[in-house]
């Protein structure tokens, strides 16, 4: 079984509501997003993902406005929907693939990042869409009232994105870094479909979202390891919490610290583990692996490296399992000449730095 994948962490959005309950008689909107994005987490896949995957694929809107192109099954093409701030999903469909930009600036957002993830993972890392089998690309925007989230529906296999309520978020279209950690929890769906869990299983599911989707991200902006930000969530705070992010992955633990959000809760390294704990907060020790890696290897042979050892894992994997099923990859990489020769040794180094080797 699988959880919905929300960006904002629920320690988050919990610790906002708390802070905002004692300001207002009124439930705020992070009460709302909190609850609501409870609800989703909580809310368990039925049915295997191949079906549907299968269903998604063949699947058309009830109805289609002129002009509006709706993509052929399998070809990995794009579907944008507006919720019309209803808490709702696939409301009116407003673009296709190939269709002209819409009035709505974060409906076009979504479509061109939509467009990102899929040249990325097909160029970069030879992977056909999410499944690696075409499947078309599904956006929700404007879904529900100031809702300050988005997720990876892996029941609708669609992405989903809330406008933010302006007071902490903006609107998540806004980064590139959303939607391509939201659309890699596709991509370990249907690969080694990590248990979303509150051990290092599901901080793995967190982590590899914020690898690939920091690869994405500096990919879109003509970055690499040395001039990247390597800052998760940064591009959606308010404009009152300028500066703050959600996640550091080159220094777990010091993403923001505010009254209103409250301070990063991310270890550095293995000496802070523990658990239970929420994926999104024991996630930053193998984010910093990653780093590492990056820092000595370049993001793109990281990226590759991490990559292949996501496809070659299996649901409860933990960290040591991660880390030994990266170093046997980047051996067979570095064989055909595709990452750097030295690549088994960074892999190992940095997993003992983190304290998981």
């Amino acid at each position: 079984m699988a959880y919905r994948c929300s960006f904002v962490p629920p320690h988050v959005l919990d610790h906002i509501a708390k802070v905002q309950a004692q300001q207002s008689a009124e439930p705020s909107p992070a009460q709302r997003s909190a609850v609501v994005s409870a609800q989703f987490r909580r809310g368990r896949r039925s049915t295997d993902a191949l079906p549907l995957a299968q269903q998604r694929m063949t699947a058309e809107p009830e109805s289609v406005p002129p002009g509006l192109t709706v993509p052929k099954p399998g070809t990995g093409g794009r579907l944008v929907y507006d919720d019309l701030n209803q808490w709702t999903f696939d409301v009116t469909f407003i673009r296709g693939e190939g269709d002209p930009a819409v009035a709505a600036q974060n409906a076009n957002d979504a479509y061109d990042r939509l467009g990102t993830v899929r040249t990325y993972y097909k160029d970069r890392l030879g992977r056909e869409s999410i499944d690696n089998a075409g499947l078309n690309l599904v956006a929700n925007v404007n879904f529900g009232v100031a809702f300050d989230n988005a997720f990876w529906d892996d029941s609708g296999l669609r992405m989903v994105f809330g406008n933010g309520s302006g007071q902490v978020f903006k609107d998540l279209t806004a980064s590139m870094d959303v939607c391509a950690h939201e659309l890699t929890h596709g991509v370990t769906q249907f690969s080694a479909n990590l248990n979303y869990t509150n051990d290092q299983s599901g901080a793995l599911n967190e982590s590899f979202s914020d690898m690939l989707g920091t690869a994405i991200d500096a990919y879109a902006g003509g970055q690499d390891a040395h001039t990247h930000n390597w800052l998760i969530g940064d591009e959606i705070m308010a404009d009152d919490l300028y500066g703050e992010a959600l996640r550091n992955m080159a220094e777990p633990g010091t993403a923001f610290d505010n009254p209103l959000m409250g301070r990063d809760p991310q270890p550095r390294d293995m000496s802070g583990y523990f658990e239970p704990a929420d994926p999104h907060i024991m996630s930053g020790i193998t984010n910093r692996w990653f780093y590492l890696i990056s820092q000595d290897l370049g993001l793109d042979a990281a990226t590759v490296i991490m990559y292949q050892t996501l496809q070659n894992l299996w649901p409860n994997a933990k960290f040591a399992d991660a880390a030994t099923v990266a170093v046997a990859q980047a051996r067979i990489l570095a064989r055909t000449g595709l990452v750097p020769r030295q690549s088994p040794q960074t892999v190992r180094s940095a997993a003992r730095q983190q304290g998981f080797w």
